[in-house]
C-alpha cells in the first residue's frame, strides 16, 4: 500500500471527514476479509469452496489493489492501522 506521491492539500483533508472516507476504508477491510477467507478455504481444501476461492482470489486482490490506489493518504493510513490491528496476536 505504498504510493509514489501524497497530496496533502486542504481538499484532501476536507474529504477525509466525509462519510465516504470511512465507507471506502470499510469496503477495503471487507475485501481483505474475503481474501483471507479465500486463503482459508484453499488451505483446508474445502472441495468446491476451495475451487471457488481459487477462482475468486485474483478478483478480490485486483479489487483491493484498485481501491487502495484510490485512497487518500489519511484513508490509506487508517486502513494500514486497521489491518495491523487485525494481524496482531491476541
Amino acid at each position: 500500500m505504498t504510493r509514489t506521491t501524497h497530496d496533502t492539500s486542504n481538499d484532501e483533508h476536507e474529504h477525509d471527514s466525509d462519510p465516504m472516507h470511512t465507507a471506502l476504508v470499510e469496503h477495503a477491510l471487507g475485501i481483505h476479509r474475503n481474501i483471507a477467507a479465500c486463503h482459508a478455504h484453499i488451505a483446508r481444501g474445502d472441495g468446491v469452496h476451495a475451487l471457488t476461492a481459487a477462482l475468486m482470489l485474483p478478483c478480490y486482490r485486483a479489487e483491493f489493489r484498485k481501491l487502495v490506489q484510490s485512497l487518500s493518504f489519511a484513508q490509506e493510513s487508517e486502513l494500514r492501522t486497521a489491518l495491523e490491528a487485525l494481524h496482531e496476536p491476541a
